[in-house]
C-alpha cells in the first residue's frame, strides 16, 4: 500500500510539474508576441555588414542608469529590479514609463553599469520624472556609431566574454578602432525559449572607410 500511494504522489507529482511547465511555455511565448508588438527599441541605420559584424548610426537618446558592484549574475538581477522600480512608478511624479529594448549591460573596472533606454516620447531630461532612488541616474546619450554582434542563447558571462572577443577580434582584422568598453545588450523577457532571444554585443567605433 505505501509503495502504491508512493507511484501515486510521484506520478501526480509528474503531471503537475508538466502542466506547469506547458504553462510556463505557453505564457512565455505569449509574452514573447506581446513584446514583438509593444516594446520600443532605439532606431538605428545599418550602415554597412561585414560577415558577422554590423555597423549601425544611432541617434541620441536619453537613458536611466546604474552603477553596480558584486557578480555578473547579481548585478544584473539588482540593476534590473533598481531601473525596473524606477520606471514602474519609483518616482517623485509616480508615473509609470513603458519598457523598451534592449537591457544595456557593461562592464566599468570593477563595477557593472545597466542602463534603460527612455521611450522616444520623452524629449529631454526635464519631461522624465526625477527617481526617487539616488542609484538611478538619468543620463543624455549623443549619437553613436557601433558595431554590432548578435547571438542568440542564455547571455552568461562566460558566454558574454567569448562573443566579446570574437568581436574585438574581427574589429582588429577589418580594421575598426574600437571606442570604449563592450556592452550587451539583452531584448528578451527570461520567459522566451533560449533559441529565440535576441542579444547583441555593442561597440563604439570609430568611421573608417569601409563604413561608408
Amino acid at each position: 500500500m505505501h509503495e502504491y500511494i508512493y507511484r501515486m504522489n510521484k506520478q501526480r507529482q509528474s503531471v503537475l510539474w508538466a502542466s506547469g511547465a506547458a504553462l510556463m511555455g505557453a505564457l512565455g511565448w505569449a509574452g514573447w508576441r506581446r513584446w514583438r508588438r509593444e516594446t520600443e527599441t532605439p532606431a538605428y541605420r545599418v550602415l554597412a555588414t561585414k560577415g558577422n559584424v554590423e555597423v549601425r548610426q544611432y541617434g541620441p537618446s536619453l537613458v536611466a542608469a546604474t552603477e553596480l558592484q558584486g557578480s555578473f549574475s547579481d548585478s544584473l538581477n539588482a540593476g534590473f529590479h533598481r531601473l525596473a522600480g524606477y520606471i514602474f512608478g519609483g518616482n517623485q511624479r509616480q508615473q509609470s514609463i513603458a519598457m523598451t529594448a534592449p537591457v544595456n549591460m557593461q562592464r566599468l573596472g570593477n563595477a557593472w553599469r545597466m542602463s534603460f533606454f527612455m521611450p522616444s516620447a520623452f524629449s529631454s531630461l526635464e519631461a522624465l520624472p526625477s527617481p526617487k532612488d539616488s542609484r538611478v541616474h538619468l543620463e543624455p546619450v549623443p549619437g553613436r556609431r557601433v558595431a554590432v554582434r548578435r547571438f542568440s542563447g542564455v547571455a552568461t558571462e562566460a558566454v558574454v566574454k567569448e562573443e566579446e572577443a570574437w568581436l574585438l577580434a574581427e574589429l582588429r582584422e577589418r580594421g575598426l578602432r574600437p571606442v570604449g568598453a563592450p556592452v550587451l545588450a539583452q531584448y528578451n523577457s527570461p520567459f522566451v525559449p533560449a533559441f529565440l532571444r535576441r542579444n547583441e554585443i555593442l561597440i563604439d567605433v570609430q568611421p573608417l572607410e569601409w563604413v561608408h
